[in-house]
């Protein structure tokens, strides 16, 4: 066996919903660094940053596709990855969804409706992501391809109860669980999915984080600190490469110590 097997390599079109976040932004450049030679992204209002991002990674020689994503829709993912499969002229080997809101909001004040309310939070971080996990899935299952979904999910749903983010922590708690139902169906098609659940990233996600509960949550930190965007990007680029080929429905926590 070459010694290239102890590399973690990403082969061909790599996808990335949510790439032009701060999260979703560094992931993109992951794959790209790891050896996507094609990359699609996705972004919601912020067209220009995708645009400088695709301007960015052409400059080394990977083609991109972007286009906005209605994950509410089975007909508008269904077409998303169409035009992307297209536009690369090669089908997703590999794809992360990055795509998640987090308000945070006294439990007193919590409600169902509104932009950061439950349903809003439960339709994004779950059922959108049920609805383009499934549409992924099954178009690499129609044309044989033996490829790898990683869902970023959070440690907020593992190990959180905090009353401020009751909602997000909720549906990151489902979204763990959907992940191994999908994991388990989709296994035998030989399609690896995986989460990965973050502890605190220093993105603008958190903007919203009242200053004593950064100071509370960085104090359980061991790393000291919030992961810096990166960090968690490489992990996501390693679950999506050949270095993690056995790993199968799995939720890894990446949180720099935290207790």
């Amino acid at each position: 066996m070459p010694p290239s097997k102890y590399l973690s390599r990403i082969e061909g079109h790599a996808l990335v919903l949510g790439g032009s976040g701060g999260l979703g932004s560094e992931v993109v450049r992951a794959v790209v660094a790891n050896g996507a030679s094609a990359v699609s992204f996705t972004y919601g209002r912020n067209r220009e940053a995708a645009e400088k991002l695709a301007n960015e990674v052409r400059t080394q020689g990977v083609k991109t596709f972007i286009a906005p994503l209605d994950q509410s829709s089975d007909a508008a993912v269904a077409r998303m990855l169409g035009d992307a499969a297209d536009a690369a002229s090669a089908e997703i080997g590999v794809a992360v969804n990055t795509i998640g809101v987090s308000p945070n909001v006294p439990i007193e004040a919590q409600s169902l409706d509104g932009r950061d309310g439950w349903r809003n939070v439960f339709e994004v971080n779950v059922h959108g992501c049920f609805v383009s996990t499934r549409a992924i899935a099954e178009r690499m299952k129609a044309h044989g391809v033996r490829g790898a979904i990683v869902l970023i999910t959070s440690t907020n749903g593992i190990n959180s109860q905090s009353q401020i983010s009751a909602h997000y922590d909720s549906s990151k708690a489902a979204q763990g669980h959907m992940m191994k139902i999908f994991a388990e169906h989709y296994a035998a098609a030989g399609i690896r999915i995986n989460g990965l659940a973050p502890g605190w990233i220093d993105t603008s996600l958190n903007d919203t984080l009242p200053d004593d509960e950064r100071a509370k949550e960085t104090a359980k930190i061991w790393a000291g600190r919030f992961a810096e965007p990166y960090e968690i990007a490489a992990f996501a680029a390693f679950l999506c490469g050949t270095g993690a080929s056995y790993a199968y429905g799995q939720n890894f926590m990446v949180d720099g110590g935290y207790r």
